[in-house]
């Protein structure tokens, strides 16, 4: 979908794990050439914001072939909120429908995005988000009439906060894996035992 802007968010410091999470190895891949690789399957536009381990991040990308646009959150400090509203903030097209991805979800593959584009293609909701099971997260796509609310966030709070104004114009798609992050180092250490299909 080649108006689609892509955010993922990679500036944290990861300090439940111990490590950068976005460097994580899973299945040959780091996390964040996982997800960047699939985003960039479904849109050429595809912005990564980067704060804590910037350059370490960055290289790993250059090496695997992967040039998203790169921006720097210098407040990536004050939480996920100030990433969004940075990455958001370096977008031109004021048009283009934004979806946010985050750099530490490995069951995040091609088929569950183009699921939720087809869905906005079809129905042009304001908000496409997945579900896990009762409860709604990222991935999330919003249409451009969302993009006011998304640069009014700040500090640690995330598209959630907000979820509740558009209850009744946001679509949802099963995402029961969606749980799947990795925080710490249990999270971790099950890497090496999951399988996403």
């Amino acid at each position: 979908m080649e108006s689609l802007e892509i955010i993922i968010l990679a500036a944290g410091n990861s300090s439940r794990l111990g490590q950068p999470k976005q460097l994580v190895v899973y299945q040959g891949k780091t996390l964040i050439e996982h997800i960047v690789s699939n985003a960039l399957m479904v849109s050429p536009n595809v912005t990564v914001v980067l704060g804590s381990n910037a350059k370490n991040i960055e290289w790993v990308l250059n090496q695997a072939q992967l040039f998203p646009k790169i921006v720097y959150n210098s407040d990536w400090e004050q939480g996920m909120g100030s990433s969004i509203k940075t990455g958001v903030s370096s977008l031109t097209n004021k048009q283009a429908p934004i979806m946010i991805l985050l750099s530490d979800q490995p069951a995040v593959q091609t088929n569950l995005l183009w699921q939720m584009i087809h869905l906005y293609q079809e129905k042009k909701p304001e908000i496409v988000a997945c579900d896990y099971g009762g409860k709604l997260g990222v991935p999330m796509l919003f249409s451009p009439q969302v993009r006011h609310e998304l640069l009014m966030l700040s500090g640690d709070q995330g598209a959630r906060s907000f979820l509740q104004h558009y209850s009744d114009t946001t679509l949802t798609v099963p995402f029961a894996l969606g749980v799947w992050d990795i925080d710490t180092p249990k999270d971790m250490a099950e890497l090496v035992n999951k399988k996403v299909r």
